[in-house]
């Protein structure tokens, strides 16, 4: 739900009417949030006491005010990500809090780190899971929808240079990702459609899960497609060279394979991975000119 801007601009007001904290301030309270928790942890082993309760209540208000005092951080990590984000703002700011509030709780003053770079990390790491949270139906974890959108982008770019899509590898190679994380990056993006949907405009249209079968139907289309493809592959076969052939069945896992890389099918021809990348592409050429005259 989207909060309405005057109760954004009071929040913002309010964020802006708290003193920033000097290094000196926050080691002073990092100091007492540390000296709360020890408290609390001798409080929980029996020892008794007023000083050991004034001590927990003294470091909850210094959190509460190291909290409130980095609050601007959020709110300036948050307007970045709105930009990319179908998310409202505020939304931004709820999941970012939860971020600044785990830094907090983890800073450690004596490793001489200024509190606002060290937060800056856990804010985003909690903006990016809100994000991939909420533009998915079906959550994927944080670090799968970040690997999903460098792959994105490296297809876009990939497909213009090259003239035809990337193959694993060659995505591997531009996102810096290992072939194992980008194959789990494409196996998520897919996209979710009602059930309920019409697959059309008019007013008496069939609606998307209609047209599902059953487990009880028949498998005789399965059987089907299934011919069709291992015709296809024959057609292919019949069609290349020995060497050209095997390239292709090695890439793409043809006939039961697993897909393989240009360096492991170069290793097994003794050929570099450009000469594999050139044979792939002729046979792939060879193919569509053959399948063109067929049609």
């Amino acid at each position: 739900m989207d909060v309405p801007n005057d109760l954004l601009d009071l929040y913002f007001r309010d964020v802006g009417s708290v003193p920033l904290l000097s290094a000196e301030d926050e080691v002073r309270l990092a100091k007492r949030i540390e000296a709360g928790r020890v408290a609390e942890r001798q409080l929980a082993a029996g020892a008794g006491g007023g000083e050991l309760e004034r001590i927990i209540r003294d470091g909850h208000e210094a959190f509460d005010h190291f909290v409130t005092a980095n609050l601007r951080l959020v709110v300036r990590e948050a307007a970045r990500f709105a930009r990319r984000s179908r998310l409202g703002l505020d939304e931004l700011i709820q999941e970012g809090n939860l971020g600044l509030i785990r830094a907090v709780e983890k800073f450690d003053w004596r490793r001489g780190f200024k509190f606002s770079t060290y937060a800056t990390w856990w804010i985003r790491q909690a903006l990016q899971r809100g994000v991939a949270g909420a533009e998915r139906t079906i959550r994927i974890p944080a670090g799968v929808h970040q690997n999903l959108l460098k792959v994105r982008a490296a297809q876009a770019r990939l497909d213009a240079e090259l003239g035809r899509p990337p193959c694993l590898d060659e995505l591997a190679e531009a996102t810096r990702l290992t072939e194992d994380e980008v194959r789990q990056a494409l196996a998520a993006d897919f996209a979710v459609a009602s059930l309920d949907k019409p697959v059309s405009d008019e007013p008496d249209a069939t609606e998307f899960g209609a047209l599902i079968a059953h487990t009880s139907d028949s498998p005789a289309d399965e059987v089907v497609d299934r011919l069709f493809v291992e015709d296809l592959v024959q057609t292919a076969r019949a069609s290349l060279p020995e060497r050209s052939w095997y390239v292709l069945e090695r890439r793409y896992g043809l006939n039961g394979r697993e897909p393989s890389t240009l360096q492991a099918v170069g290793e097994d021809l003794g050929l570099s991975r450009e000469t594999v990348r050139k044979i792939e592409q002729q046979a792939l050429a060879q193919l569509r000119e053959a399948f063109r005259r067929a049609a």
